[in-house]
């Protein structure tokens, strides 16, 4: 594509009409909201969800008029949806959190994000083990590491092998290499083994 051509297209991209961007249809929601006039204040929230239907903030508000105008079933819904999307949202930046604690090695900070994390979203359960296994090993606790290392590779099976390149986790690579062949062993030779 020649230049002139991918710069017309980026042009156009960037200003993009008010009725298609959803910052500006949540701001004029906003501004029915100040005044009162809910249905209007709906009607704009809809359509910012319409163009952007993970848009947190829209959700919200969107919540908020349907409150006023009482419809409390629609409110409660749009709430739980907003609900949702700050969890998936949340859930992404402390993740990110948690593992620049460790790029930084700030163990007990990367510890204390992913307990919470934890909480939040157990979908991360697998990834978050494997975070609290690194931290407890260089923090110097290598039962608790091991634990954690255990419970990682139960969840996530492909967290082994990444187990078993990470210089973090050397002092249990031995026991990683073990479990490894004896889950590559036939299936009527292999008890269960545990990373010990």
């Amino acid at each position: 594509m020649p230049p002139d051509d991918t710069r017309s297209i980026l042009e156009s991209r960037r200003h993009i009409p008010w009725e298609e961007n959803p910052s500006e249809q949540w701001a004029f929601a906003l501004d029915h909201m100040d005044r009162g006039e809910w249905d209007a204040a709906v009607r704009h929230c809809r359509r910012a969800i319409a163009i952007w239907p993970t848009y947190y903030d829209a959700w919200l508000l969107l919540a908020g008029a349907l409150e006023e105008q009482g419809e409390h079933d629609q409110a409660l819904a749009a709430a739980q949806r907003a609900s949702e999307i700050a969890i998936v949202e949340l859930s992404q930046a402390w993740n990110n959190l948690a593992s620049l604690h460790l790029i930084r090695q700030e163990w007990q900070e990367a510890l204390t994000i992913d307990r919470v994390l934890d909480m939040i979203d157990p979908s991360r359960h697998g990834i978050i083990c494997y975070r609290m296994a690194v931290s407890h090993t260089q923090l110097g606790d290598l039962d608790t590491a091991r634990k954690w290392l255990q419970e990682a590779i139960r969840c996530r099976p492909d967290l082994l092998e990444r187990a078993l390149e990470e210089n973090w986790l050397a002092p249990h690579h031995e026991a990683l290499r073990q479990l490894k062949a004896a889950a590559n062993r036939p299936a009527s030779n292999v008890s269960r083994n545990s990373v010990d």
